[in-house]
């Protein structure tokens, strides 16, 4: 059992944001151990006093659902040191003392990674530790393998937590459970019967301040390379042999690999991209993504991206997956939309039938159900089954967290998941850095792109 957290980064916007609300969640629920130490490690020469202060504005403004007993509670158990992370000697003085396994939660930029694993290594590090790295996870196959290598060689024996924190949301583990906990999905859950299926995750926000690493990563390497090729693989895997850490993995790689590697031409007519313009969301006056402040113009990233894919398989032979993602958008969506083909035959011919549509919902826990009903005076309108799902107890992370503690990997990306998604994703980026696809502009507060599914312009 972990008897010791250490966050890395632990200044930065991450931890602050995200990484103490759900520890403060965790400790209001009483499910974090009451023998676990919290280092806190950054570059700034800060108090324990001072980083203390710091962590209360950040819980106020961020965690403000959780009761301010359970807050000031997290607090008082947090150190903070002063340290270089990818200093081997002062590593080791950070560590020493401590016998019991630690988790090292790497909340850095990707810069830091190498330095502070090797630096952690030669700090010798107990048995039975764990580290937990946040995306991305390299910036391409090469770059991903030799992190992986570095991992493998530098620190064996110890878990990697490769960190998706989309696969500990309770809402997106909700895809498998509607797929296998209900008979009736499964045996039309194939290219016969689905026509196509769109996973969206649009977002109503802007940059907001973020543009140090948003500039550098657009919206293809922020969303669709991790996050969005993950819920495709939950929707298209085989049914596990077990609910195991490798069966499950198992599975999402096989996905994964069946995805064939993209080539110039593909790339040229089934990806989008595209950066907002200057436009209104709401009653909200937003400048275009060129013109907020940090953004390099000549840089061209793309805050909207689109891929429309294909699972070459039996199963999904004939059904394109088009992943979407953008920022300043008309209003936040997201979903996973199964589209099944039109009812066959003629008994209806004449008749305005819609397609058959189940909709989950990855921002609200709802899942809906598209049907024709017939009306009174013999026409048909589309009819919507809702059922209303209990929201999560958890935030992700803190799901995620919980996970990690107890040693659980399957909320992790294995080490081929990383490579198979950049073998995906990086024919793409090389194809937008030629200028083959062009850079499009869509208003902020619009629907995007004017584009169809597939990405015909």
């Amino acid at each position: 059992m972990i008897g010791r957290l250490v966050i890395f980064g632990a200044t930065g916007d991450l931890t602050a944001r995200l990484l103490m609300p759900a520890l403060a969640e965790l400790a209001q629920d009483q499910e974090l151990p009451d023998e676990l130490d919290v280092l806190c490690v950054g570059r700034a020469r800060l108090s324990a006093h001072d980083f203390r202060q710091r962590i209360e504005q950040a819980l106020a403004t961020h965690a403000r659902h959780v009761a301010s007993p359970a807050r000031e509670s997290l607090v008082s158990r947090l150190d903070y040191r002063g340290a270089d992370m990818t200093n081997g000697a002062e590593m080791a003085a950070l560590l020493e003392g401590g016998d019991c396994p630690l988790l090292a939660y790497l909340a850095l930029p990707p810069s830091l990674f190498e330095p502070t694993v090797r630096a952690l290594a030669a700090a010798h590090v107990p048995p039975g530790s764990a580290i937990a790295i946040e995306k991305p996870f390299g910036d391409s196959v090469a770059s991903a393998r030799h992190l992986n290598d570095v991992l493998r060689t530098e620190l064996p024996g110890t878990q990697v937590f490769r960190v998706d924190h989309f696969l500990s949301d309770e809402l997106i583990n909700r895809i498998a459970t509607t797929r296998f906990g209900n008979r009736i999905f499964e045996p039309m859950w194939n290219s016969r019967h689905i026509e196509h299926v769109d996973i969206s995750w649009d977002e109503a926000i802007t940059l907001e301040g973020r543009a140090n690493y948003y500039d550098g990563a657009g919206a293809l390497r922020d969303m669709l390379q991790n996050h969005l090729l993950q819920v495709l693989c939950l929707v298209a895997m085989e049914q596990p042999s077990r609910f195991d850490e490798e069966s499950v993995r198992d599975a999402r790689v096989a996905v994964l690999r069946a995805i064939p590697t993209p080539t110039l031409d593909w790339s040229r007519h089934n990806s989008i991209r595209a950066s907002y313009a200057a436009g209104t969301i709401g009653d909200r006056v937003v400048p275009a993504y060129v013109d907020e402040p940090g953004v390099d113009p000549r840089r061209k990233t793309e805050t909207f991206a689109q891929l429309t894919l294909e699972v070459a398989n039996w199963r999904w032979e004939g059904t394109p997956f088009t992943l979407r993602s953008g920022k300043a958008l008309a209003r936040d969506r997201a979903e996973v939309a199964i589209h099944f083909r039109p009812v066959p035959g003629r008994l209806f011919e004449g008749q305005a039938l819609t397609n058959n549509v189940l909709r989950i919902g990855l921002m609200e826990p709802t899942v809906h159900l598209s049907v024709n009903n017939r009306r009174s005076d013999g026409q048909f309108d589309e009819k919507v089954f809702t059922l209303d799902i209990p929201p999560p107890k958890h935030a992700a992370y803190a799901n995620l967290l919980m996970s990690m503690l107890h040693g659980r990997q399957i909320v992790a990306i294995r080490a081929d998941e990383t490579e198979e998604m950049w073998r995906i994703v990086e024919p793409v980026l090389a194809a937008w850095a030629g200028e083959e696809v062009p850079l499009l502009e869509y208003p902020a507060g619009s629907d995007g792109p004017t584009v169809n599914r597939v990405g015909e312009r």
